[in-house]
């Protein structure tokens, strides 16, 4: 393909330069289309002078919820250079591990960012530039589209999460990053009439993507600085059509929508949620609060982008369900052996498409261990539905193997979130000499109720086998999640394992 995002984003400035194209909420100046392309052309002139490193010319993007937050994007393509966006949240050391990682020689950051850019970067040698330092040129002109094929180059590396261990760099060529916001475009009917709320962290390539796919139809794009959920009510209640919030972010504008009283909210027209299970209750609540928009689930990984979408229906909700196959995506499940699983056998969920992740950055090991038979492994348990709709019932990484039985904790953390008192549970598995790994959990009590083992284990009796029961269970004020909302079970594990010898804590 010889147009890129950059170049879609190009031809709806020429199309319409004096409409209104992205501001960030309470503040000034909102851009228009022309404004739009005038700072994307700044910002490429300015990184263009990035040096090549090992993988080539990567820029690390360190930058604030803002139009620069998507702007640089497009404007590393236009300028040739691969585009590293680094979580804002990560502590020094380990932006440094990406930094090093990626073997990038130039950060681009701003505003409340420019210190700890600056000490991630001094230790590592790399250049540091300022956005406030790149002045938009005052004058029109004319963007040049599809100059050269770009399909096959690298344009972003999006670094996982880090839910299980060190993060890995997947490689977005220019033609998978492209195609990935058309589909999203297609599923979701993102025309031009709509206003798109950001309402996350823009250092997430999901939600600096739909600013970018926002602006590549014409869309209007409104940012939140930072995540208010009385601010995002506002927005869904008065201005913004479409949003993307992960599951914590709906909990908490659901809290807050009953707090005022739960006020009409009709502007709405199609909110999307992903990045972590979304429990039924929270489900039902959402439609309530938005009954003039479509309530819809996707789900896919960092490597594997879009591979299933289900917009929510109120008669046919089943817990961890996450749709059907997305547009584009052939999507099976893999038992041990490598077979292709059968209606209601679990197995790991594989997708292949018309484009795939270019592979991990310099990890030809990690990149061939992703794939089996042209598929990209995720990680996840799968389950289908006899309407043919997937159901995510674990990490692989997750399943308990107890005595010889498998544990899907997914299933043990719905039969502790039944009980009245439980807010949030994870459950993880923790070595164990006699049966290989014991089940545990960490619970999160609702408010000021008091939570007591015993109850629990007897509540979670008349709902699961023996063996599938907690032996030890946790409490805490609340879940280690990283910025996407996601547990970091590594850390439960970790902190249940400093506590010394591992012996029931809660009686059987």
């Amino acid at each position: 393909m010889r147009f890129g995002i950059a170049d879609s984003i190009a031809s709806r400035c020429l199309a319409h330069p004096d409409r209104k194209a992205i501001q960030v909420v309470g503040r000034e100046p909102r851009l228009s289309y022309r404004d739009v392309w005038r700072r994307i052309r700044a910002l490429a002139d300015a990184v263009r002078g990035c040096e090549p490193g090992r993988h080539g010319r990567m820029l690390g993007l360190l930058l604030p919820n803002g139009a620069d937050a998507a702007l640089a994007i497009a404007a590393c393509q236009r300028a040739g250079v691969v585009a590293v966006p680094i979580n804002g949240r990560l502590t020094r050391t380990e932006m440094q591990f990406i930094l090093a990682d990626a073997d990038c020689r130039l950060i681009l950051t701003g505003g409340e960012f420019i210190g700890i850019a600056s000490e991630a970067a001094s230790a590592l040698g790399i250049e540091v530039l300022s956005t406030e330092k790149v002045e938009t040129a005052a004058e029109d002109f004319r963007p040049t589209l599809g100059e050269r094929e770009l399909g096959s180059e690298p344009c972003v590396v999006g670094y996982t999460s880090g839910t299980t261990g060190s993060p890995k760099g997947a490689i977005y060529t220019q033609d998978y990053y492209t195609m990935n916001n058309y589909r999203w475009g297609w599923q979701f009917g993102l025309t031009a009439d709509h206003l798109v709320l950001i309402a996350g962290p823009m250092f997430h390539i999901s939600y600096a993507g739909f600013a970018l796919a926002a602006l590549m139809v014409g869309a209007q794009v409104r940012i939140l600085p930072e995540f208010s959920a009385a601010v995002a009510l506002e927005e869904l209640r008065r201005r913004s059509t479409f949003c993307f919030l992960v599951p914590s972010m709906l909990s908490m504008m659901v809290a807050e929508w009953e707090k005022q009283g739960r006020p009409e909210v009709r502007c709405a027209r199609h909110i999307i949620t992903a990045g972590a299970p979304a429990r039924l209750s929270l489900l039902r609540s959402v439609m309530e609060m938005f009954p003039a928009a479509k309530v819809a689930e996707m789900y896919g990984w960092t490597e594997g982008a879009f591979v299933a979408y289900e917009v929510k229906d109120p008669d046919t909700l089943v817990e961890t369900c996450v749709g059907w196959p997305a547009l584009g995506a052939d999507v099976v499940l893999f038992d041990d052996a490598g077979r292709i699983c059968a209606a209601g056998e679990a197995g790991e969920v594989a997708v292949r498409s018309g484009l795939g992740f270019a592979g991990y950055l310099g990890n030809e090991e990690a990149t061939a261990q992703s794939q089996r038979g042209g598929y990209l492994l995720s990680g996840d348990v799968g389950r289908w539905l006899p309407d043919g709709r997937l159901c995510i019932i674990d990490r692989k990484k997750d399943v308990v193997i107890s005595g010889g039985e498998n544990v899907y904790t997914v299933e043990v953390e719905r039969a502790l979130l039944a009980h009245d008192a439980v807010e949030e549970a994870a459950v993880v598995g923790i070595p164990d000499d006699q049966w290989g790994e014991q089940v545990a959990a960490m619970v999160v009590a609702k408010g000021h109720a008091q939570l007591d083992a015993k109850a629990l284990v007897a509540f979670c009796r008349t709902r699961l086998a023996g063996y599938k029961i907690p032996r030890i269970i946790e409490f805490a004020k609340e879940l280690p999640r990283n910025s996407m909302g996601k547990v970091q079970k590594f850390r439960i594990v970790e902190k249940m394992m400093e506590t010394g010898p591992q012996k029931p804590r809660s009686p059987l």
